[in-house]
């Protein structure tokens, strides 16, 4: 999260950078088994190199922040996409991923260093946490498509 607090789903909307969209559960199982993909990519790169094995886990745990917000009827704006996932998924869950998503958010910023400039190279003990935490984030995105996958529409606006 960059700001102090748990981010308010509000303040994402008014700034448009979420709009409401009806969840596809389908398309989100999909997302869901390309994360889980990346989490054994990882798995297998991690002797080659700790800095793609954690790009590799962070978009494992960027796919689950979007299955969250996703499978709770909104889309996400391209404009900050990244951030807004992240930040919106940690509004959904009310908290109980917060430090994970706080730790997504520093894996974020490494991986942009790692690709885009010159940076450290992650810790073997950062690995073993991202792991763990894109873990947990694969277990919270499936209970957030649990949740939509039975769901009949009610007629409502989305």
């Amino acid at each position: 999260m960059t700001a102090p607090g748990r981010p308010s789903l509000d303040v994402f909307i008014t700034d448009g950078r979420l709009r409401a969209q009806r969840p596809d559960a389908f398309t989100l199982e999909q997302m869901l088994d390309a994360a889980c993909r990346d989490v054994d990519a990882a798995d297998k790169m991690v002797e080659e190199s700790r800095s793609w094995t954690e790009a590799i886990l962070y978009e494992a745990g960027l796919r689950c922040a979007r299955v969250i917000v996703q499978a709770a009827g909104w889309r996400i704006a391209a404009d900050r996409g990244h951030q807004t996932a992240i930040d919106a998924a940690d509004g959904i869950t009310e908290g109980r991923q917060h430090r994970r998503l706080l730790r997504l958010h520093r894996m974020r910023r490494v991986r942009h260093e790692f690709m885009y400039e010159v940076g450290r190279e992650p810790s073997q003990s950062d690995i073993e946490q991202a792991r763990r935490d894109v873990v947990e984030l694969i277990t919270e995105a499936e209970a957030a498509i649990r949740r939509i996958a039975h769901v009949v529409p009610s007629g409502g606006s989305w």
